[in-house]
């Protein structure tokens, strides 16, 4: 039966080298904002951010996955423009799988301008654009393949019949849109729309030239509530498309906000579902306290994958701070209704 289940891996890995690849994705989308649109560069309540997400998934059934991010961005010319935001920013991405170390390192620059609509800082529409470059490799000594196979085990010091040959690396574009509204002081709306790998850069670990890397599309949208004093619920959701792939992740963070003598405290709980294949219920945890922002979550598969993995999906660790300069902003966009983003 072990035999079995690795020809058949084996046979998905090889389709996947050989096809398209779909991108990495955190549960915990809102603590990423420069993974989730370059748009939101420099949207923060203050100057500037830094955020950090690790991911770690399937380690119940194989080598786990393990997928990582860090990003800063602050705004500019503040004084200059009074009614906008102007940003600039940067983010690291790598991501590490499977027992062939499938790896993905990609650093990117982003600039996004969000337009004032009203004096009162309550609306704004934006556009964000991000440029980098991206490395891909696999250690294929480390797999095995049908041609090492025995009829007993596998032989790795067999040759393995394949030509394999790392990418080489390729520069990415992605462009995104942004609209946030604060209604009145109770609802604020945040709606955006993010096309990646617009210049479909060519990829394939079998030297296949016509491999290009799909486009990939993400709507998301979010509300913040103030339900009642000091009491927040934030309901949002994200879906994404990428070469017939699809994603949907819906859910709510509620929060509530303590005023201490030193700073405000925020404590929140939430619970999102990934629908698509009915795939995961997530539950997340976070804590703010000076100016930082401290986040958990994790995945409970709920997939037919779940006799496997014991309902163990994976978990998520993010950090964001924000940072305000002595000259703070003289526009202050309004709270993005994502939870605590």
């Amino acid at each position: 039966m072990k035999i079995l289940l690795r020809l058949l891996f084996i046979s998905g890995l090889l389709i996947t080298l050989n096809l398209s690849a779909q991108d990495i994705h955190f549960s915990m989308f809102y603590a990423s904002p420069l993974n989730l649109n370059p748009a939101l560069t420099g949207v923060n309540d203050c100057s500037y951010r830094a955020a950090g997400i690790y991911r770690n998934q399937w380690r119940s059934i194989s080598a786990p996955f393990n997928t990582y991010s860090a990003s800063f961005d602050m705004k500019l010319l503040q004084t200059k423009l009074p009614n906008d935001i102007f940003g600039v920013g940067a983010m690291f991405v790598g991501d590490k799988s499977g027992d062939g170390k499938l790896s993905m390192n990609s650093a990117m620059v982003s600039v996004a301008y969000n337009k004032g609509l009203d004096k009162a800082h309550r609306h704004f529409l934006g556009l964000g654009i991000q440029l980098g470059y991206t490395q891909k490799s696999l250690k294929w000594q480390q797999l095995a393949f049908p041609a090492q196979f025995s009829g007993a085990d596998f032989d790795l010091s067999q040759s393995n019949g394949e030509n394999f040959t790392n990418p080489k690396g390729f520069f990415d574009l992605q462009v995104g849109l942004l609209h946030q509204s604060t209604f009145n002081d109770v609802v604020g709306m945040m709606t955006g729309l993010t096309v990646y790998h617009l210049a479909q850069p060519r990829e394939s670990f079998l030297g296949d030239k016509s491999v290009k890397l799909p486009m990939r599309f993400t709507v998301h949208e979010g509300l913040r509530i103030k339900a009642m004093k000091n009491f927040y619920i934030t309901p949002n959701f994200i879906f994404q498309y990428q070469n017939k792939a699809k994603e949907i992740n819906f859910g709510t963070g509620f929060e509530y906000h303590l005023q201490t003598a030193k700073t405000e405290v925020v404590p929140s709980i939430g619970g999102w579902y990934r629908l698509t294949g009915n795939d995961a219920a997530i539950i997340n945890v976070g804590i703010q306290a000076f100016n930082t922002r401290l986040m958990f979550a994790y995945d409970i598969n709920t997939s037919s994958l779940k006799n496997a993995t014991g309902n163990r999906g994976g978990f998520e660790l993010a950090i964001i701070y924000t940072g305000c300069f002595k000259n703070k902003s003289l526009n202050t966009p309004i709270l993005v209704p994502c939870p605590m983003m």
